[in-house]
């Protein structure tokens, strides 16, 4: 999450959809007063947002986990409402089907998968897990079907989506250009949906995705072939 008071918006960081990338691309504009959650890929000097940010928030309320980077939307409206108001806001949302296969991979590479398995076996598995729910944001932006930011990109189209924002807070300057944070996390060779989900996408694991998923589906409108 960024809050920057220079430029009045407020970014909310979903999951698996180059919010790291757009996080590493805003930092620079960021200015004295302006505060965001803690990121690794930060350099030093941009900490200083991250600290100031983790001690208001924490001041504002000390059972709220403070450092956690995708903080949801609600934290503004309970926390910063009256500081952020008039502020545009947006977040970031991604076709489920493609998304889960990017929080495979990231998981992954966190928690080693089962060398015994196939890449498509231990993709079934993920899917079926519980891990998988953790990777649906829609509460992080949506409350009783209303979006609590003022708009919701497309990760399908989000080169231009996100330059048209940067043009409307005056950062006309700032691109995600070939800002790629974890793009190596995701083999090159993984991005056909029929490989993870079956040649018609109704194979278990594309099953379990359109269940987890159900509200982002129907709201958006997404469909395996559609973004």
């Amino acid at each position: 999450m960024i809050i920057s008071h220079s430029h009045k918006f407020v970014f909310v960081k979903t999951k698996k959809t180059a919010g790291t990338s757009i996080e590493c691309a805003l930092a620079p504009s960021l200015e004295s007063g302006d505060l965001a959650s803690p990121l690794v890929e930060h350099e030093p000097k941009y900490r200083r947002f991250s600290r100031d940010f983790v001690r208001i928030l924490r001041e504002k309320d000390s059972a709220i986990r403070a450092r956690n980077p995708h903080l949801p939307a609600s934290v503004i409206s309970t926390h910063f409402k009256e500081e952020t108001q008039g502020y545009f806001s947006f977040c970031v949302e991604r076709n489920p089907w493609d998304k889960a296969i990017s929080a495979f991979f990231f998981w992954i590479s966190k928690h080693p998968a089962d060398p015994s398995k196939s890449q498509e076996e231990n993709f079934w598995e993920f899917a079926e897990s519980p891990r998988l729910s953790f990777f649906s944001d829609f509460d992080s932006y949506m409350d009783n079907g209303a979006p609590q930011v003022n708009r919701i990109l497309s990760f399908e189209n989000l080169s231009d989506e996100f330059s048209s924002v940067t043009q409307l807070v005056g950062l006309p300057q700032v691109t995600l250009g070939g800002i790629k944070a974890k793009g190596e996390i995701r083999p090159k060779n993984s991005h056909s949906l029929e490989q993870f989900y079956g040649p018609n996408i109704d194979n278990p694991a594309a099953k379990r995705v359109r269940s987890v998923f159900a509200r982002e589906i129907e709201y958006f409108g997404y469909s395996p072939g559609r973004s």
